[in-house]
């Protein structure tokens, strides 16, 4: 009887695989396969015990070969996105033996779409870079009058400011953009905006102690 420890926690498998259903068998069976190339004595044994054979097997290898085939279109997709092939296109180009007709449909606008709103983020274009310029500016002044309203609440400054002041930078430029921090110009504003909060509330301070 193999036993697992997980943060110092030992787990009998096979108690474990005794309470999966056949799905949940099969995923832990291609696990066990694709990391050890073999399976453990519990699952065997709960395999027996359950009498799952050449059916149960049988679905294993199609669930596998769909994860296969399934990353194989996801590929093919991708690089159709890229060269700004359109959806009916992709759907004409890409075929499968293993993947039904509607399940390949379904999957395919799926991933099109995924794929299409991941580069359309990650553009950077003149609306883009112009977006950004705006939100690094409103940005910085949202970071700074948080950073005011924090530090006269708690009467103090630590630099673990410095990281909800740069979710705060973020949501406005976001909001701005209309898109995320994996766009380039986004990260950089958003970047600068903290950076710059922090500099002038330092300013602001230094000045108020001087006075």
């Amino acid at each position: 009887m193999s036993r697992t420890f997980l943060f110092g926690r030992s787990f009998d498998m096979k108690n474990i695989y005794k309470n999966f259903n056949e799905e949940e068998l099969i995923i832990a069976y291609n696990e066990l396969l694709d990391n050890s190339g073999k399976i453990n004595s519990d699952m065997q044994e709960i395999l027996n015990d359950k009498g799952y054979k050449e059916e149960f097997f049988a679905k294993a290898n199609h669930k596998k070969a769909v994860v296969k085939e399934k990353g194989r279109v996801a590929f093919e997709i991708s690089k159709m996105v890229d060269q700004n092939e359109s959806l009916e296109n992709v759907n004409e180009k890409i075929t499968s033996d293993i993947l039904g007709k509607d399940e390949l449909s379904y999957f395919i606008l799926e991933k099109y779409i995924a794929f299409e709103h991941n580069r359309e983020n990650s553009k950077v274009d003149k609306e883009t870079l112009y977006k950004s310029f705006v939100g690094l500016i409103v940005g910085t002044f949202a970071g700074i009058l948080f950073l005011l309203l924090i530090i006269l609440f708690l009467q103090a400054f630590v630099f673990f400011f410095l990281v909800p002041t740069y979710i705060v930078c973020y949501l406005v430029i976001k909001l701005i953009t209309g898109k995320t921090r994996t766009n380039l110009a986004v990260f950089i504003s958003t970047f600068l905006a903290t950076v710059l909060s922090a500099l002038l509330v330092f300013i602001i301070f230094r000045l108020s102690i001087v006075d």
